[in-house]
């Protein structure tokens, strides 16, 4: 099934190369610290009520985090120094694996509450800013001929009931597997109540609609540039409708 190739980019995205140390503030959750790794981070906030928390570069920075919001905490005295919170070294992270969104996150201010992002009884894959990961993956086989089938991936963890594994709904190629299953992923998480989400695909074909062919097929009136229609304008304007509500990053694992 499509849905067992998730298992491979899950470790591909978890295993990328190192790079830059983190310090993980927890002004509020369980155990209010700093922690040097996201899975550690993670324990103190998930299904936290309003956690307030925050990936940072320096550790200078992570304590005046905890200072600066010590009223949003209600489990620590915060007037006492924080030790980091752990016996192994710094957890240090792929620069590859940060995309512009999330350098962006990193320099803002914003206090991080990601609590409304947990509705359903799976447990969800969260990133250090508080966004949802979600796999997609779509697949045909004999692509572009008439006796064609193609499915869809969509992956949130392991057996969650979010996840879904399903043909495609009309014509079966490889480029609107991979569309229906972003589709797919975003129908799912709306009814999750997940807010922020960060879709992992490997598409290019995707990516590449999103961040430059779309906007200039629109203007075009949807001809591409040797003045043809666009053949998947269809299934695009559907994923474009269901994204509108979410605060979506991509991630491309091509």
């Amino acid at each position: 099934m499509i849905i067992n190739r998730f298992g491979s980019l899950l470790s591909t995205f978890r295993n990328m190369g190192r790079g830059t140390v983190y310090y993980y503030a927890v002004a509020n959750g369980r155990n209010p610290g700093i922690y040097n790794s996201w899975d550690e981070c993670k324990k103190q906030v998930h299904h936290f009520p309003k956690p307030v928390f925050k990936k940072f570069k320096t550790e200078t920075e992570a304590h005046n985090f905890i200072q600066q919001n010590a009223g949003t905490s209600t489990n620590c005295n915060t007037n006492r120094p924080f030790d980091v919170r752990t016996s192994k070294r710094p957890r240090v992270e792929s620069d590859k694996s940060i995309d512009n969104n999330d350098n962006k996150r990193l320099c803002s201010e914003k206090v991080i509450d990601c609590s409304e992002d947990k509705k359903t009884s799976g447990s969800y894959d969260i990133d250090s800013d508080g966004y949802v990961n979600v796999y997609t993956d779509g697949a045909c086989s004999s692509n572009g001929k008439k006796k064609a089938k193609a499915g869809i991936g969509v992956w949130f963890g392991d057996n969650h009931p979010l996840n879904v594994s399903r043909a495609v709904v009309g014509r079966a190629t490889n480029n609107v597997a991979e569309i229906q299953a972003v589709t797919a992923a975003v129908e799912q998480a709306k009814k999750a109540g997940i807010k922020n989400l960060r879709i992992n695909t490997d598409s290019q074909f995707l990516i590449s609609c999103i961040n430059n062919w779309m906007p200039t097929w629109k203007a075009n009136g949807w001809v591409t540039s040797k003045k043809t229609p666009v053949i998947n304008k269809v299934e695009l304007l559907e994923m474009e409708k269901a994204l509108k509500s979410l605060n979506v990053t991509w991630v491309n694992n091509a």
